[in-house]
């Protein structure tokens, strides 16, 4: 009897479950996933027992403003709001898609070698920025077809009708050119009825152009901000339940409670993911009096509702977060912190942030480890989640359809 050949053979894969498996693969998906398959290989791999996931998901990344901090001089204030937007528009005035390009190449792929196998990246569309960004990320998406999902966003960072020159055409041109997402920000609008316009802007160009909509959502400190709330009745009105997400809403800390538990039923009844990028919230939030608020949206009043909240890196080295290695598994740590998300199997809600949330929430299909599934897998130096995010444990293994993408050995000699 002769033994069946497949693609690629990875034995000895651990599951989040604990169960051991040998999973193989054919033509970039998953064709059996069960111990100890009786199979041959071209490429056979051993896991050595270590936790195997479906690759990480960062459902929001700002790639065209990834690593620009260091243009601007150490001396600069990146405190202020304001500061911050002034820095943004003389950068991006010297766009060019090349240089662009180049970046966010570069920041891919680090998402890659962290082990993240589908990116949401906005690209600033404004006066500022013209299309040069949306251009050089639509470039890049047809670099790294082969090997991982990138869906672009049109944003318009600026807002829309605070803006001296309308943004609508650009972003009208945008999704022409082929945006997969329409973004909004309209907590920036100066006044209670261009919010209200930029939501409907965002949702009818969504509907028109039949994408989804995914908005930065009242990224600030300020109680009186009320943009969530818009986003989610306007969501339900218009009947884009479940198409819909919504980054930051950090505003949420500082409602009154009775509020604040409002609209996180209407995130429910809309069907929207929130992305909560604690990290990056605890850096930005103005108020520097003591006790200093943690000012990021209530991830267990969010989960406790039912309503699914994801993590992501949103920003690389700008003037919005300092830090940031595009590593997922770095993300996850900081929102066991903030949420907190830290003992027994509150941990397993960290992972499901970075792994199958965002994934349902930007549409990704065939994902997840089951047979039938893109062999998008990560294979991480622990054998288990706590151990992994506990030790930043390394990549051992990246698999993006089927191929190897990355592999990552540590040496480490302690001469004691």
């Amino acid at each position: 009897m002769t033994t069946r050949s497949v693609d690629c053979l990875l034995r000895n894969a651990c599951l989040s479950s604990g169960e051991i498996v040998d999973i193989a693969i054919q033509d970039g998906f998953i064709a059996q996933l069960e111990p100890n398959l009786n199979l041959t290989a071209k490429l056979e791999v051993d896991a050595s027992h270590c936790l195997t996931l479906p690759t990480f998901v960062n459902g929001h990344l700002h790639a065209c403003k990834s690593d620009w901090r260091s243009f601007l001089p150490d001396t600069f204030d990146f405190s202020s709001v304001g500061n911050r937007f002034s820095a943004i528009a003389a950068v991006k005035r010297q766009y060019t898609s090349e240089e662009v390009l180049a970046r966010a190449e570069a920041t891919v792929r680090l998402a890659i070698r962290h082990g993240t196998g589908a990116l949401r990246l906005f690209a600033d569309v404004d006066a500022d920025a013209g299309l040069r960004a949306f251009s050089a990320l639509l470039e890049l998406k047809k670099r790294f077809a082969d090997w991982l999902e990138v869906q672009v966003v049109a944003f318009p960072q600026n807002g829309v009708f605070s803006a001296k020159e309308s943004t609508t055409q650009l972003l009208t041109e945008a999704l022409e050119m082929g945006a997969d997402v329409i973004g909004g920000i309209p907590w920036l609008e100066p006044n209670e009825s261009s919010q209200l316009a930029h939501v409907n802007l965002v949702l009818e160009l969504a509907q028109r152009y039949q994408i989804p909509a995914h908005f930065v959502l009242d990224d600030t400190d300020d109680p009186t901000s009320r943009t969530a709330e818009m986003v989610a009745i306007k969501t339900i009105e218009t009947s884009m339940q479940g198409q819909v997400c919504g980054t930051q809403s950090n505003a949420l800390a500082f409602y009154d409670a009775a509020h604040a538990a409002r609209v996180i039923r209407l995130f429910k009844q809309a069907g929207m993911t929130i992305f909560s990028n604690a990290h990056v919230a605890l850096v930005t939030t103005a108020q520097r009096s003591q006790p200093a608020p943690r000012g990021h949206a209530p991830i267990l009043e969010l989960l406790g509702a039912g309503v699914p909240v994801a993590t992501a890196q949103d920003d690389i080295n700008n003037p919005y977060y300092p830090f940031g290695r595009n590593d997922m598994l770095e993300v996850a740590q900081f929102m066991a912190h903030l949420a907190p998300l830290a003992w027994g199997q509150e941990i397993n809600q960290v992972l499901e942030m970075v792994t199958t949330t965002p994934a349902k929430a930007i549409g990704l299909e065939q994902y997840g480890l089951q047979v039938g599934c893109k062999a998008n897998i990560l294979v991480l130096d622990a054998p288990n989640w706590f151990e992994a995010i506990k030790n930043q444990a390394e990549k051992k293994l990246v698999l993006l359809n089927g191929k190897i993408a990355a592999q990552t050995e540590r040496k480490v000699t302690l001469n004691i």
